[in-house]
């Protein structure tokens, strides 16, 4: 049997041959270097690398099963392929990564950071995840609940859908102070919206931020974009607040302000509020100021008085203001009586007239003081419709001061207004002449005149047997409280007596009162007759009076009804009263060297 390579493993039978066994791999059948493996009645060719087939008479591709990973260029050579792999990676198929950073697997919301082979990714704002994927939403509707001078309270609206919410796991609070001398952050679990900002300046601005939070193992939080807003604490309230005068018309307010303790103010409110009135009158007044008068208001009248701070630049339209102090209550004082007038001035007693009260004024009473270069009585009239009063047990050719004043009754004790004041000299006898202090009148009517405002300054000369070295003249002053002297303190003595001029007893030709006094001649004496502003046995003292706060002592007998057996019997019981007035201190000083 004759095996013909390539036509199979039959055979037919040649007549003419005979059938032998011959070597197959004789005819070299195997292609491009491959290596011929006889076998009986058959050959198989082994391919070197790159070739296949039965003849090793086809090439392959070593590229085709893409050996080279994370991008690696294979070439193909020989039946071998070689990787050539991008910057960031090495070895025979390019499978170990030198930069984990390299393909930016943080994409674009996240900073990468190679470590050991690996990467972690740090979120920028508003991004949280893996790979920085997912969003964090911040709160939303940040708002402030309350003020305090220590204090802020504010709340928030956590981020809108349960998605949103799921992925935070708080809140970060942060406040900053405007001038960057205090930074604080504060954290909130997400089950909250509300927070408590402690131990803050008064009256200073503060940065709030509310940022959403999602933890991470490397202490690297994620946070979303702020919810901002710009709040400033309450100042201190003012100190000290009083009321340092009270009239008809007007009340008088003062406050103190601490240099350090109210450094933040920038300015101050004094607010006045009457029932009556539609709505309050406020005034802003600068720091450096420490009192405020209003003006035009109703007498007899109840006012209430608040102070408060604000703090804040002025182009603010709401600066922070402080608490309110303490409501101070303030009766304005009823009208003093008008037109007082002197009808009738006998020796020993003098009738005034003054016109009736306003309708609405609730006057219950009157106070009369009658006045002299020694002392003051004062009688208590429970009268408050009384238009005219005569005052008597006067002396006799002496000059009295008179004045009226009304009382109102208020809620805490009584009202005195202004005392009205009427200057008369009484008669020496009770001849038909009569001594008139006010020339140019009707000679049955004596007009009030006022008190003069300031006293004129006098200049005596010394006697001509005086040392011409001046010497420190006497001073003392007194207090008086609407009755009568109360105390008086002198001043420095003289070092040494003056020669003074004496003069005849009884006698007034060369008139010895001096700063226009009225000698009064009497038996083996004279005395002087002082004018307004004038004391002393010789009116050579000028004095001056100030009015200042004081309480005054007033009886009144009431009537109690009592029902003893079925009849109303009337017991009379004397009460005394407590009512603010106004006293005088009154100092002198001496007109001459003495």
């Amino acid at each position: 049997v004759h095996r013909i390579p390539g036509r199979g493993t039959s055979c037919r039978p040649e007549p003419a041959l005979l059938c032998a066994d011959t070597d197959e791999c004789q005819a070299q059948p195997c292609r491009n270097g491959g290596s011929c493996r006889d076998l009986p009645g058959a050959y198989v060719c082994q391919c070197p690398a790159g070739f296949v087939g039965a003849h090793c008479e086809t090439e392959v591709d070593a590229c085709d099963s893409s050996p080279c990973q994370h991008g690696g260029r294979c070439e193909n050579g020989g039946g071998a392929y070689l990787c050539v792999c991008p910057e960031g990676f090495f070895g025979y198929h390019c499978e170990t990564v030198s930069d984990p950073c390299f393909s930016s697997p943080c994409g674009g919301h996240g900073y990468c950071l190679a470590s050991n082979g690996s990467h972690s990714c740090t979120c920028k704002v508003g991004y949280t995840g893996e790979d920085c994927a997912k969003e964090l939403f911040p709160p939303t509707a940040l708002t402030v609940d309350r003020v305090e001078e220590t204090g802020v309270s504010i709340s928030w609206r956590p981020p809108d859908g349960p998605a949103a919410r799921q992925v935070l796991d708080g809140y970060a609070v942060t406040y900053v102070s405007t001038d960057g001398a205090y930074r604080r952050t504060d954290f909130v679990d997400r089950s909250r919206s509300s927070h408590q900002l402690q131990a803050l300046a008064a009256g200073r601005a503060y940065n709030i931020s509310v940022f959403s939070v999602k933890r991470n193992a490397n202490n690297k939080n994620d946070i979303s974009r702020p919810a901002a807003l710009l709040t400033r604490t309450r100042p201190r309230p003012v100190e000290s607040v009083e009321v340092t005068n009270v009239t008809a018309s007007t009340i008088s307010v003062q406050w103190a302000l601490h240099r350090i303790q109210h450094a933040t103010v920038s300015r101050v409110r004094v607010s006045l509020h009457h029932p009556e009135a539609s709505k309050d009158q406020s005034i802003d007044v600068d720091k450096s100021v420490d009192r405020f008068t209003f003006g035009a208001l109703l007498p007899g009248r109840r006012y209430t008085i608040q102070v408060t701070t604000l703090s804040g630049l002025s182009g603010e339209e709401q600066p922070t203001e402080s608490l309110a102090t303490a409501p101070v209550h303030v009766w304005t004082r009823p009208l003093p009586p008008a037109n007082l007038t002197a009808t009738r001035v006998t020796a020993t007693s003098a009738h005034m007239v003054w016109d009736a009260p306003a309708p609405g004024a609730l006057l219950e009473a009157y106070v009369i003081n009658v006045t002299t270069s020694q002392s003051t009585k004062s009688r208590y009239v429970p009268n408050g419709k009384l238009t005219s009063y005569t005052v008597r047990d006067l002396l006799p050719g002496r000059r009295y001061q008179l004045s009226v004043t009304a009382v109102q009754s208020a809620e805490h004790g009584q009202l005195h207004s202004e005392p009205a004041h009427l200057y008369i000299v009484t008669s020496p006898g009770d001849g038909a002449h009569r001594r008139w202090h006010q020339g140019g009148h009707h000679p049955r009517v004596l007009r009030n005149r006022p008190p003069p405002a300031r006293l004129p300054e006098l200049r005596l000369l010394n006697d001509h047997g005086a040392p011409e070295t001046p010497t420190q003249p006497p001073r003392f002053s007194e207090l008086v409280d609407g009755r009568g002297r109360v105390s008086a303190r002198f001043g420095s003595s003289p070092s040494k007596a003056v020669p003074e001029r004496s003069h005849a007893p009884g006698n007034c030709s060369e008139n010895p009162c001096r700063n226009g006094g009225t000698c009064v001649p009497g038996a083996g004496t004279h005395r002087c007759d002082c004018g307004p502003g004038f004391k002393g046995r010789r009116c050579e003292l000028a004095c001056k009076k100030v009015p200042r706060p004081c309480t005054r002592l007033f009886s009144e007998t009431k009537s109690f009804p009592v029902w003893e057996g079925g009849v109303c019997h009337h017991m009379y019981k004397r009460v005394y009263k407590v009512h603010q007035d106004v006293c005088f201190k009154e100092s002198c000083e001496s007109t001459s060297l003495r």
